[in-house]
């Protein structure tokens, strides 16, 4: 139920812009008041690419990881 919920919230978010980051997608989740732990976020995430539903890659924003999501092409 979760991966669909984060899928979900991720396909809003790419209809507006390019790509999106995972603090995007935790506010929002935030604002939905679900409560999820990065360990389950980061495994919807890998679970959502291999589907081939988005693209995720990995940087670094101030010492943290951060991911951004982009479309599958």
């Amino acid at each position: 139920m979760i991966i669909t919920t984060i899928g979900n919230i991720i396909e809003i978010l790419l209809r507006r812009q390019d790509s999106v980051t995972s603090e995007d997608v935790k506010m929002l989740l935030k604002r939905a008041n679900i409560q999820i732990s990065d360990s389950e976020f980061i495994k919807a995430l890998m679970i959502l690419e291999i589907y081939k539903k988005i693209h995720v890659k990995k940087i670094k924003r101030e010492g943290r990881d951060i991911f951004q999501i982009t479309r599958r092409r």
